[in-house]
């Protein structure tokens, strides 16, 4: 059962946008990260998805206002 604790532990992530926050939960719901809105979606529009799962270890999208003031700090608007 170690095993399992151990996967919820450290390898689910799960990202929930708060205005200009971002914060990052384990599987266990416990806070294990906390990034910038904006420049967390300079990197979601400047990297394919898998890149980006890759790299932060978790999948994102930009919500709301923050969407495009990601995209115009990207350079992409």
């Amino acid at each position: 059962m170690l095993e399992l604790e151990d996967f919820l532990a450290n390898s689910i992530k799960n990202p929930k946008q708060v205005g200009g926050k971002v914060f990052v939960y384990n599987g266990k719901g416990k806070l294990v990260e906390t990034y910038n809105a904006i420049d967390l979606g300079k990197a979601y529009f400047n990297m394919s998805n898998d890149t980006f799962f890759d790299i932060y270890g978790f999948n994102y999208v930009p919500s709301g206002i923050w969407w495009q003031r990601s995209k115009r700090a990207a350079g992409k608007m």
